[in-house]
């Protein structure tokens, strides 16, 4: 089945249905919200605009997906380019994937050193077998309610992801008791308060710290996390979150080139990349770079003063030659990545293929460096990505 469906409805066992049915209104609910509001504070979100979009299949596999109890307290391609002509016109992988996917919402971990708490919500294969795993950051104000429809998607081809909330987090914050928390005071105070910049990357190692603890908070995680094989995404804030535990260097007042990397990542993904003059980023940042990375924006990722496609791109081009990728999305915006949803239902079909273009070549990532994938590393070299969107996706390499 496609994604897109899949987000819509999973005709699984009644196993969790209605609290799932409950989660997806939230969901729903968060993201009109974040619109709205983002067009409101940067008046950039606006009409969507080419690409033809994936054929997708008449027939399709589906999934079971059952529910854990919550816990209580280059440039661009050149000519000549392979093509793959066993790859189904579809995209990589853009059907749900063949494993049933368990989820954990609303664990609670606690930082010792920081004397924080950290919530998470996980998905993870119910099969045994040992799986790679991918730590997922929010944008800012976001929560772990974003992106499931990356997250579930990469879970049911065998990966364990673990999505965090951060401080800064709207439903973080009014659960802590503040009345006035709201979406746009949370992206001002993201952008102007450097405690923020640093306690992100320093969740994301926390997170890793923990997951032998995970295995035995979680019974079904037991023996199934592969401590050598993690990547580390994000979306918008998310995405400078990732970047700086690839080692780009952060300017915090008073202690210039900041280095929050982590040894323990071997891959990072960044959807809608974020660029210098942001985040304590400068132009300099990136050169240190040089785990694996792809980047992911389009056409109309223009959110806030400094984004248009150049500085999105400045992470890809200005790190270290050498397995980078940078994915161009026409008529792609900011939540174009993370969500088929959206507040024009005449786009519908063109936003479920534009989230299809971002799963298709992140999958394709993290097969190609967290599972040494052939057909993986393929797909990324070829012109597959292109052909599959007539032209709506561009793949530029270096």
């Amino acid at each position: 089945m496609s994604i897109f469906k899949a987000l819509k409805k999973n005709p699984a066992s009644s196993q969790g249905e209605r609290p799932r049915s409950r989660r997806r209104k939230t969901v729903i609910g968060n993201i009109l919200i974040v619109s709205v509001l983002s067009v409101v504070v940067a008046l950039v979100i606006t009409w969507q605009s080419g690409g033809a979009g994936f054929s997708f299949p008449n027939s399709a596999r589906q999934s079971t997906i059952a529910t854990a109890p919550r816990p209580s307290a280059k440039e661009a391609s050149p000519p000549g380019l392979p093509s793959l002509p066993s790859e189904a016109p579809d995209g990589y992988k853009l059907e749900t994937g063949p494993l049933a996917v368990n989820e954990v919402a609303g664990l609670v971990l606690h930082d010792e050193k920081r004397n924080k708490d950290v919530r998470v919500r996980i998905f993870y294969p119910v099969i045994a077998g040992k799986y790679p795993v991918i730590i997922f950051s929010h944008g800012a104000g976001g929560s772990d309610t974003c992106c499931e429809a990356l997250t579930r998607h990469w879970a049911t081809y065998g990966y364990i992801t673990i999505q965090p909330i951060h401080d800064d987090s709207v439903v973080q914050r009014s659960s802590s008791g503040d009345e006035n928390a709201s979406f746009p005071q949370a992206v001002h105070e993201a952008l102007k308060n450097p405690a923020l910049w640093e306690s992100r990357p320093r969740d994301i190692s926390f997170l890793l710290d923990s997951l032998s603890a995970l295995q035995k908070r979680v019974a079904g995680l037991n023996g199934k996390i592969d401590t050598s094989r993690i990547g580390v995404a994000g979306h918008s804030m998310g995405a400078y979150t990732a970047e700086a535990v690839a080692g780009a260097l952060v300017d915090v007042p008073g202690h210039p080139g900041q280095n929050f990397s982590d040894p323990r990542a071997k891959a990072i993904l960044g959807l809608s990349p974020q660029g210098p003059g942001q985040f304590g980023l400068t132009t300099h940042s990136f050169s240190n770079v040089s785990l694996p990375f792809m980047g992911i924006t389009g056409s109309l990722d223009n959110l806030g003063p400094l984004a248009n496609a150049a500085w999105h791109k400045i992470p890809f081009e200005r790190s270290q030659p050498g397995n980078k990728y940078e994915v161009f999305i026409q008529g792609a915006s900011h939540m174009s990545f993370i969500t088929a949803e959206t507040v024009n239902s005449a786009r519908s079909s063109q936003a479920a293929a534009i989230l299809g273009y971002t799963n298709s070549a992140s999958l394709a990532f993290w097969d190609a460096y967290l599972k040494d994938d052939t057909a993986a590393k393929k797909f990324l070299q070829s012109d597959a990505l292109e052909r599959s969107s007539h032209s709506a996706a561009k793949l530029s390499r270096r």
